[in-house]
């Protein structure tokens, strides 16, 4: 889904359930972007490296990421801890026409979430991966990085 698609905009509601549709949903996500890994040279636009399921138009808390090399499925994640500071670029695949931004994130971030085999479990991630999962909760609360102040501040090499 592209801006201003109203699926963009809306608070994702929470997967009950881990059955057969939220594995195919994951499967479908995790598709789309090894996809965008393979194109994403050539677009001006690109953040290959997550995906939350309002970018496919369904409007459940799931994302999809590569976090510290592993492809990870992040059901109902939930931020219970952010501390530092963290500024770096960002864009997104459902803002093709918008230029890249500075956006100030937090620096650490610690999360829960279920995994696909319905487990609780914890991921703590640190400059450009935690701003990853922080752009990616965005989207599930309706929020895109064009939302964000731009941070005057140069980045941080992550």
């Amino acid at each position: 889904m592209e801006h201003p698609d109203p699926v963009l905009r809306r608070v994702s509601m929470p997967v009950g359930v881990i059955d057969d549709a939220i594995a195919s949903l994951s499967q479908h996500m995790i598709a789309t972007l090894r996809y965008n890994s393979l194109v994403g040279f050539f677009s001006k636009a690109f953040m290959s490296r997550g995906l939350a399921a309002p970018q496919l138009g369904v409007s459940k808390r799931l994302i999809a990421c590569g976090i510290y090399g592993e492809l990870k499925v992040l059901i109902n994640p939930e931020i219970v801890a952010t501390s530092q500071a963290y500024s770096g670029y960002e864009n997104c695949l459902s803002l093709p026409d918008y230029d890249r931004k500075i956006i100030k994130r937090p620096g650490f971030i610690k999360l829960k979430y279920k995994g696909l085999d319905n487990r609780e479990d914890t991921l703590a991630a640190a400059k450009g991966y935690a701003a990853l999962l922080a752009h990616e909760i965005d989207h599930l609360n309706g929020i895109l990085y064009i939302d964000h102040q731009q941070d005057p501040v140069i980045p941080s090499s992550s």
